[in-house]
């Protein structure tokens, strides 16, 4: 086994980032208690949360998973607005997440300055491969390498050609904007999913672009942007400007994750549905946080999830 080979299958240089603050925390310790349960331990966990969650979060830490102030991925000009507490929010209406305040832009949405979170933590990463993990995926069967490489000296790239172009063509128009490219409502392939893999080095060189076409700070640009996806960016950018070559990266049509997006659970039957129609290849399940469920009907799909997962691969 070369060096190469060595790296890959003990997971060293990989890591997993999640954003996440208080009303998630329940979800997350779902997440937390599935990564620990299928995770290799080498692939170590960073959870970022707002400076007044860090306590409520803490007793997620241990030696693999690190609780961490999402103030070290946002810039000293990013204030954040003070809102009531999420209680409030939802009787008063109000979103969920919070908004910042700049000096070189309107008002920040919460969704957008989340976004930059995740660029700014894969660029800070110690790590070449970051996964990214959202606080309400959980993974249902044991990772391994081939899933995060579908070749040895290259990483997935999630790319799925069919996909709704008219959903998400804002955000196409935005990475041809940020990334200097002709106009295109649809780059040939929907690079949003539930688990995301990335290199830590084509994050680099994607800010560098960035910031080559705005001339300013990339975080200045972004903040100013009013509608983007950090998925598409980065698909975008792996794929149209730096190559797959270059970037060591090959495309992954299946996602990782099967997900349901939105819409409550209407019966049993759909439960069984969602269960039943998990593709045995994939590792994890995602319920988004906003489709009202209580946890402990959560934990039951997840348990099933969990079964009918090891049923499948022993059929």
């Amino acid at each position: 086994m070369n060096g190469l080979d060595e790296r890959v299958a003990g997971f060293p240089d990989t890591s997993m980032i999640t954003c996440s603050f208080r009303g998630d925390y329940e979800i997350c310790s779902m997440l937390c208690e599935s990564i620990d349960r299928f995770v290799p331990e080498p692939i170590k966990h960073t959870v970022y949360v707002p400076e007044s969650d860090l306590a409520l979060f803490e007793p997620l830490a241990n030696s693999r998973r690190s609780i961490v102030s999402e103030d070290a991925l946002l810039p000293r000009w990013f204030w954040k607005l003070p809102l009531p507490s999420s209680q409030w929010r939802r009787r008063l209406l109000l979103p969920r997440r919070n908004f910042y305040l700049t000096p070189y832009s309107l008002p920040v949405r919460g969704w957008i300055a989340q976004q930059m979170m995740k660029i700014a933590a894969a660029a800070q990463s110690s790590n070449e491969i970051v996964l990214h993990i959202d606080s309400d995926i959980l993974f249902v069967r044991q990772l391994s390498v081939s899933e995060l490489f579908p070749h040895v000296d290259r990483a997935r790239l999630y790319r799925q050609a069919s996909a709704n172009a008219n959903s998400h063509r804002l955000w196409h128009l935005s990475a041809s904007k940020l990334l200097g490219l002709p106009a295109d409502e649809f780059h040939d392939g929907e690079y949003v999913d539930s688990i995301v893999l990335w290199r830590r080095s084509v994050v680099h060189k994607m800010i560098e672009r960035i910031e080559g076409v705005a001339k300013v700070d990339w975080q200045v640009i972004l903040g100013r942007t009013k509608h983007f996806s950090e998925y598409i960016l980065y698909g975008v950018f792996a794929e149209r400007v730096m190559g797959l070559e270059d970037a060591k990266l090959s495309i992954a049509p299946k996602s990782l994750c099967h997900t349901r997006w939105t819409d409550a659970f209407l019966s049993v039957d759909d439960e069984t549905n969602f269960i039943n129609s998990i593709d045995p290849r994939m590792i994890g399940i995602c319920i988004q946080s906003t489709i009202p469920l209580p946890m402990s009907k959560r934990r039951d799909l997840f348990d099933r999830a969990v079964s009918f997962l090891a049923a499948s691969r022993t059929a």
